[in-house]
């Protein structure tokens, strides 16, 4: 499933919208570059009869980072094209995975099982780790656009 929306939000510019760039990021504030950077991504899930057998939501890695963030399942409440710092889905709770490591050039493959029941709008958010060292992956409007790889 190719994603129907996704932006980047950066903290230091709450009500600007990042979400016809070519990359998303994820990035934790430092002194020396103050704001942190965090990335949403949505799919519209159709043809299923119940929930997936398995679920993967997958990344492609364009600049690589030894924290490449963590992910959550966040309300589908949002637009490419209208997402802010500000309006953006808070990201708490619990997650469902820890990115990790990632390396260029590469795809990282999130298990997101849990988070689809059926079709419908499903939204990830991704937020910083605990490096200011920036995770970059391509967007739907870059080379190798996100996917959700299902398995009915």
């Amino acid at each position: 499933v190719n994603p129907v929306a996704d932006a980047k939000v950066r903290s230091s510019t709450p009500t600007r919208n990042f979400g016809t760039l070519t990359d998303l990021q994820v990035r934790l504030e430092n002194a020396a570059t103050p704001h942190t950077f965090r990335s949403y991504v949505q799919f519209a899930v159709t043809g299923l009869s119940g929930p997936p057998r398995s679920a993967k939501l997958r990344l492609y890695v364009t600049d690589p980072s030894s924290q490449g963030g963590i992910a959550y399942a966040v309300p589908s409440t949002w637009t490419e094209t209208g997402l802010t710092w500000n309006n953006a889905p808070p990201l708490d709770g619990s997650p469902l995975a820890t990115l990790g490591s990632v390396t260029a050039n590469t795809w990282k493959e999130i298990d997101v099982t849990s988070a689809i029941t059926g079709n419908g709008s499903y939204s990830f958010g991704i937020k910083e780790g605990t490096t200011s060292d920036s995770a970059f992956y391509s967007s739907r409007e870059g080379a190798n656009p996100p996917q959700l790889i299902i398995t009915p």
